[in-house]
């Protein structure tokens, strides 16, 4: 009888991320239109970006992403969302380029980054058993992605990994369960993976990450503790 992977998996190795050393809070911006800087955001707090949420940071003057994590697919697919995501960030940057992707070569995506003029100081593919060992290691939830309409989001994995990485407190915005859109645009993107986003939010909660909801409305989606400026 084969071993169930759900016991298998806290034996896999433990990503090693490529960044330097971090502490100290981070600000994880999602795309939705309800982002607002959080109470007490200073130059000392980390960014991390999703996609093309550093579009909106332009806006609000916030830095380059000390981490952008972005969808393989706009690094190197060819579908419209792809090819129109990968226009909005043209000859842009980021410090840390995280791709959280099945396994690939990361010079491949190196050099869809050039088709844009994407730049980086480093840039790091994760496998998809990298991406499950983090959500376990944070949620003690097994997810591999089984299909588009089962896995979690892009964002919920930025979410994750900024906590993995060893920031706190994590305050996230630009998030919602229940409103299409984006903040940098008038494209009405529906949300795909609410109810796995949910369900790992409110595990996350469950065990008492320092992670935190901006928004009233996705904290109570999420049950995410409200940020309120409470630094430790």
């Amino acid at each position: 009888m084969k071993t169930p992977l759900l016991k298998l998996l806290p034996t896999f190795s433990e990503p090693v991320l490529r960044l330097p050393r971090v502490t100290g809070p981070a600000l994880v911006m999602g795309s939705a239109p309800n982002f607002r800087v959080p109470e007490g955001h200073d130059a000392d707090w980390a960014l991390v970006t999703v996609n093309a949420s550093q579009l909106l940071a332009e806006t609000f003057g916030l830095p380059v992403p000390d981490i952008a994590l972005i969808r393989r697919g706009i690094l190197v697919g060819e579908g419209e969302q792809d090819l129109y995501k990968r226009d909005l960030l043209k000859g842009r940057q980021a410090k840390h380029l995280i791709i959280p992707v099945w396994p690939d070569f990361e010079d491949k995506l190196k050099a869809g980054c050039r088709t844009f003029n994407y730049r980086f100081d480093t840039l790091q593919a994760l496998t998809k058993w990298q991406l499950a060992n983090v959500v376990w290691r944070l949620s003690g939830k097994y997810h591999v992605s089984r299909g588009w309409h089962r896995k979690i989001s892009t964002g919920a994995f930025a979410i994750m990994l900024a906590r993995f990485a060893g920031f706190a407190p994590v305050v996230v915005s630009g998030f919602s369960l229940s409103q299409a859109g984006h903040g940098y645009d008038t494209r009405n993107a529906f949300r795909y993976h609410a109810d796995e986003d949910a369900d790992l939010l409110r595990r996350v909660v469950r065990r008492g990450e320092p992670i935190y909801a901006e928004d009233r409305d996705f904290a109570a989606e999420t049950g995410l503790p409200l940020w309120q400026g409470q630094m430790p």
